[in-house]
């Protein structure tokens, strides 16, 4: 029978000690691997030399809301972007550059607020009424009329995604006779859900169509499967599909939006969110689409860090407890890089998202897990 030999104590004493190290490194391993795993650090960048698809911040504006991706802030003017991204977090760190012919300011700071995107928009005008369209029903298809020329609905599941039955006159079929009939067909109202084969879009424009890139990116921008209306081939067909809504895009118009605060409910309609004042159509769009909740109120929570210049001239960063501000009311961090005493021009903002460490993290990384591997496994 073979047996092992038997080591020398001195070598025994070695082995030994190789054994306790290696199985140390391996706890230390997992232990990191696993803090990794629960509570990541999430990074995103812009580089205002280079707009292109590797910058991961959204596209920054002014105060008053026009491009800002040359990177100058007039004095007390103001930079702002923004990062989407989901959990509950402890804080932030910012860290930007200057351009080399830039003036260094003596004091600028960064202010940090959560919500949607879409529920920072300027306010519009409100919504008084019902849309007013001219409608008929001719047999089972619908139409709508328009300077004597007749735009027919691509099907009647498109009709009643705009307007109730009742809004259609009846007429016979000598009615077409008398008008222009367009080779335009009217599809689902704008900001509508649709599903076909294994794709979910949100309808855009009255051409465009955009599909959702995945279940997490639906949920997270506040959205329901249950609103998701299933169309057909023929349906999809008039429109043109976009780019892929990804985490951190801003709600298209149509989105039906309510502040839990103040009890308003909000369409996005071309860059503004306009309150909806005709309870009449305000109870038809909640027929069709439950709305995103909002609040005004922790949308209105901010924090706020002073930048302070680093080892090189050019270079600032700051940090900011942010667990204040309040989840369950958007993903988008909205960091506004102002209070500069001087004109400045920035070369690249960097920022980074420390997640909290605590059960409720674990929990939610374990689920985003599932919701992943279900995704992954019923793309299969």
């Amino acid at each position: 029978m073979f047996h092992l030999p038997i080591l020398p104590s001195r070598l025994q004493t070695v082995y030994q000690g190789i054994r306790i190290l290696l199985y140390l490194s391996l706890f230390i391993g997992i232990t990191l691997f696993a803090l990794k795993l629960f509570f990541p650090t999430f990074s995103f960048k812009y580089n205002f030399r280079v707009s292109n698809s590797r910058n991961t911040l959204s596209a920054p504006y002014s105060e008053k809301r026009t491009p800002a991706n040359n990177g100058k802030i007039i004095s007390s003017g103001a930079l702002i972007t923004s990062a989407s991204v989901s959990g509950t977090f402890s804080s932030l760190t910012a860290h930007l550059t200057l351009e080399k012919k830039s003036a260094l300011p003596e004091n600028f700071s960064v202010v940090i607020r959560r919500s949607y995107q879409s529920f920072f928009l300027p306010t519009g005008m409100p919504i008084t009424s019902f849309p007013e369209e001219t409608i008929y029903k001719i047999a089972d298809t619908y139409y709508a009329l328009k300077d004597n020329t007749l735009y027919l609905f691509v099907s009647p599941s498109a009709f009643l995604s705009r307007y109730t039955e009742s809004m259609a006159h009846e007429e016979n079929e000598s009615f077409l006779t008398a008008h222009t009939l367009s080779e335009e067909f009217i599809g689902y109202r704008v900001g509508s859900l649709v599903s076909f084969a294994d794709g979910v879009f949100i309808i855009t424009s009255e051409t465009d169509m955009r599909p959702i890139g995945n279940a997490e990116t639906l949920l997270t921008l506040g959205y329901r499967f249950e609103d998701v209306l299933p169309a057909s081939e023929e349906e999809i067909g008039i429109y043109k599909r976009g780019r892929i809504i990804l985490l951190g895009a801003i709600h298209p118009d149509g989105t039906l939006l309510f502040d839990q605060d103040t009890n308003t409910y909000y369409l996005i309609d071309k860059g503004f969110k306009r309150p909806i004042e005709d309870s009449v159509y305000l109870n038809f769009l909640k027929e069709k689409q439950m709305p995103v909740l909002v609040s005004s109120f922790a949308s209105a929570k901010q924090v706020s860090c002073a930048l302070r210049p680093g080892l090189l001239g050019q270079s600032f960063s700051c940090d900011a407890s942010i667990d204040t501000l309040t989840s369950g009311f958007g993903n988008d961090f909205i960091l506004s890089i102002q209070d500069n005493d001087i004109d400045i021009e920035l070369q690249t903002l960097d920022v980074s998202f420390k997640t909290k460490q605590s059960k409720d993290t674990i929990l939610l990384t374990l689920s985003q897990i599932k919701q992943r591997l279900i995704s992954r496994l019923g793309a299969l």
